[in-house]
């Protein structure tokens, strides 16, 4: 009997002994398998001449990743809108947009993007494994990924509705605004950090020499983030 009870527990499973399951990634009622609010995945691209980039590359920038296929007719209709209201306008502003062609081989990439006169990259995502770490098997192309400089994704759109991408602009130029704003504010104060070290302090004249280069550098770079800021402040979208 006691053979009998000790062979029936060391058969029986227990919950430590099972194996767990990963919980299946929720996907919402436009197919996205992430939200608002959420860190963006990592992820790498290669492009058709063999380049590549990483989320860890982009990060600390706006990035704009538009999902998209040469056999895709409303990622061909929504494309020219991004070339025009999008790419042309804030590519000067810093923005990272980068169109990720669902499972196409580089030369039907290059082609297509020819074929829609855009100037903006255009990368391979082979077997749709960069697609899948944002939205759920089996859903469809046509959809742009808006984020921010710390990695969170603000922003997701599907198929091409003009209203929704008229706020897919309002939310970019909001974005590169608050970039451009921090970092106006973080060399101003650099530089006010060396001006007051350069008028209270005695050093020999190279010390004195280089910390003045440095300063010019300084404020040349405030002055084009100032410019950027007033481009910025022109084009507001409506």
């Amino acid at each position: 009997m006691w053979l009998s009870t000790i062979s029936v527990l060391c058969c029986t499973p227990t919950k430590e002994r099972q194996p767990k399951k990963e919980p299946s990634p929720e996907v919402n009622e436009r197919g996205y398998i992430v939200k608002v609010g959420d860190q963006s995945p990592d992820f790498s691209l290669e492009f058709p001449d063999g380049s590549t980039t990483s989320f860890e590359q982009l990060k600390g920038n706006v990035i704009m990743l538009q999902f998209t296929a040469s056999w895709c007719s409303v990622c061909r209709e929504e494309m020219p809108h991004i070339e025009k209201e999008i790419w042309r306008p804030y590519k000067r502003a810093g923005l990272k947009l980068i169109g990720i062609d669902r499972d196409e081989a580089a030369d039907i990439v290059t082609r297509f993007g020819k074929q829609m006169k855009i100037s903006y990259p255009l990368s391979l995502d082979i077997g749709a494994e960069v697609f899948h770490q944002f939205a759920a098997e089996g859903t469809g192309v046509t959809r742009n990924i808006i984020i921010n400089p710390e990695g969170k994704i603000v922003f997701l759109t599907r198929l091409y509705d003009p209203k929704e991408f008229k706020e897919m602009i309002r939310v970019i130029h909001s974005q590169l605004e608050g970039k451009n704003t921090l970092e106006v504010k973080g060399l101003g104060n650099k530089i006010s950090a060396l001006q007051s070290s350069l008028g209270s302090e005695t050093y020999s004249s190279a010390v004195t020499y280089d910390k003045k280069r440095l300063l010019m550098k300084l404020k040349n770079k405030l002055r084009k983030l100032n410019q950027l800021q007033s481009y910025l402040n022109r084009n507001k979208p409506d």
